[in-house]
């Protein structure tokens, strides 16, 4: 299996690249010399974070789908 532009191995690059930085930070946080009320409030701010940035990927997503879904119908109906 090659990794090319065409098959979307770039993005899957990228989407493991993402992976792979949030865990080493994960991990960095467990293991930084700081309290745990201090390790806990940042892992939540992070979380919160990523759940936000998360829900702005999957509503541009969402909004995608829409404008693919008017072109196909518009294009089926002309």
């Amino acid at each position: 299996m090659t990794y090319d532009d065409d098959n979307g191995g770039g993005r899957q690059f990228a989407a493991g690249l993402l992976i792979g930085a949030l865990l080493g930070a994960g991990v960095a946080l467990l293991f930084a010399p700081q309290s745990g009320e201090d390790t806990r409030r940042l892992i939540r701010k992070k979380a919160k974070r990523l759940a936000a940035g998360a829900q702005d990927r999957f509503d541009d997503v969402k909004d995608r789908i829409r404008q693919a879904r008017r072109k196909a119908e518009d294009a089926l109906s002309d």
